[in-house]
């Protein structure tokens, strides 16, 4: 497989329409011949249309077009801006009135908090996208539904950062796949290498603090605030304990060796000998081994083994109690130095309560929409399985995803003209998704004062 341009790929055609001023946009992929389709969405607040069509039970098994666009459900009016460009080009089902109808199917992404929250894209965008796709204009970037996407949001859109349009696509010669992703996510975007790219920044600003680090300390609404100083185990960390763990063991395993060694020595050392007297003691001075009748002496007097009642036999917590309070006796350490401290000098940090706007709750729609374009032969409840698959790629790029605010949706266009092994292909397309996801990342531009990847890597530089 060779990385090619995502407009490269035949039987499809790509354009964009935003307005930068305002921060909104859309953007458009027609499929003239008509495209087997297939949805899938996620998280809890979509903002969709037609997407029912592409259920594998129902009649329609041809789509012209899908529309990707900012403005929140406000947005999906440009959706009627492509039927009616498309209508005027003769594309869509003759319904025998002189007009014929052409299938467009459209998600929404929540943009509203940059830019001007009165703009969206309406029926006038959804029609100059549609035409800037037959004259070959389009872009990756600050462009079309990318034009307004963020993450990093869940604090707020003070700390967030830019990202935008993705596009990602791949072939061989005989199969060619692409996907475009409009990356608005109240997460983060992950590189490949498990490294977060883009998403929540620190309260200077300065550079990325992590979602899911936050998300720690959030759990539920009465919690202690974390600040940047706050560090979590990461993989450096488990490395580190594992080597310190395996060097104590080594060290563990040389102790006894060493002990051994010791003692052979001594053994093998002659050990002094003892003049033995030649008169022997006195009778009463020879040792005896029977006991005596009123028992041992007081030198030598132990205790008679007491039975054990299991009812009373103290529990481990109890004699190592005991045991202490022996030897502090012994050394002569006064009992009270033992004695737990006083409650009232144990000092706890009541804990915070955060309004539902600090914890993000505020931050509605933060959703991601792409769409997967092949040449693949793929039957309609194929191309709605691979558009479930797909959302690994979503997973493995953004953390965290399909949160009950977001409506995650990815669409699956294909000309079918080339058989493929499904399960072969639904793993590169997964990663063709994943890439286009990064490439949202890496490819926009800061706008609307937000900083974007590409300005974070340049800070780090500098």
């Amino acid at each position: 497989m060779k990385i090619i341009n995502i407009t490269d790929i035949k039987g499809f055609k790509l354009g964009n329409a935003e307005n930068k001023e305002k921060g909104t946009g859309c953007t458009v992929i027609v499929c003239e011949e008509g495209a087997v389709g297939g949805v899938d969405v996620r998280g809890g607040g979509p903002a969709t249309r037609e997407t029912d069509l592409l259920r594998s039970e129902n009649t329609v098994d041809s789509v012209h077009a899908v529309v990707l666009s900012g403005g929140s459900a406000f947005g999906l009016e440009a959706a009627s801006g492509v039927m009616r460009e498309l209508s005027a080009r003769g594309l869509g089902f003759d319904v025998g009135t002189g007009i014929t109808v052409p299938i467009v199917c459209g998600a929404s992404l929540y943009d509203l908090a940059v830019g001007d929250p009165s703009a969206f894209p309406d029926v006038n965008m959804g029609m100059c996208a549609v035409q800037n796709a037959y004259e070959g204009i389009f872009s990756h970037g600050n462009h079309g539904a990318g034009t307004g996407a963020t993450v990093g949001k869940y604090l707020g859109h003070k700390r967030a950062m830019k990202t935008g349009l993705g596009t990602f696509a791949c072939g061989d010669g005989f199969i060619e796949v692409g996907a475009i992703a409009a990356v608005n996510a109240i997460g983060d975007v992950y590189s490949g290498a498990g490294h977060i790219i883009a998403g929540l920044r620190s309260e200077d600003g300065e550079s990325i603090y992590g979602t899911i680090k936050t998300l720690k300390g959030m759990v539920h609404d009465n919690v202690n605030l974390v600040d940047d100083s706050t560090s979590f185990i990461n993989r450096s960390d488990i490395e580190k304990a594992l080597a310190a763990e395996e060097a104590a063991h080594e060290e563990q395993q040389e102790e006894p060796q060493a002990e051994e060694d010791l003692i052979d020595e001594l053994i093998a050392e002659e050990p002094p000998v003892e003049e033995i007297p030649d008169e022997e003691p006195a009778a009463e001075d020879a040792p005896s081994f029977e006991e005596p009748a009123e028992g041992p002496s007081e030198e030598y007097q132990t205790e008679e083994p007491a039975v054990i009642d299991l009812e009373e036999t103290e529990t481990p917590e109890q004699a190592s109690e005991e045991m202490s309070e022996e030897t502090s006796e012994e050394q002569g350490v006064p009992e009270e130095s033992f004695e737990e401290p006083a409650e009232e000098e144990a000092v706890e940090e009541e804990p915070v309560e955060l309004t539902r706007e600090e914890l993000g709750y505020n931050i509605a729609f933060n959703t991601t929409i792409g769409c997967l374009i092949t040449n693949a032969s793929l039957t309609k409840s194929q191309a709605n399985k691979l558009a479930s698959i797909l959302h690994d790629a979503y997973a493995r790029a953004i953390k965290p995803v399909h949160g009950t605010l977001d409506g995650d949706t990815i669409f699956v266009l294909t000309t079918g003209k080339q058989k493929v092994n499904f399960d072969a292909f639904a793993a590169l397309a997964a990663d063709v998704m994943q890439y286009a996801i990064i490439d949202g990342a890496t490819s926009a531009k800061g706008a609307y004062g937000l900083p974007a990847a590409s300005d974070m890597k340049k800070a780090e530089n500098d």
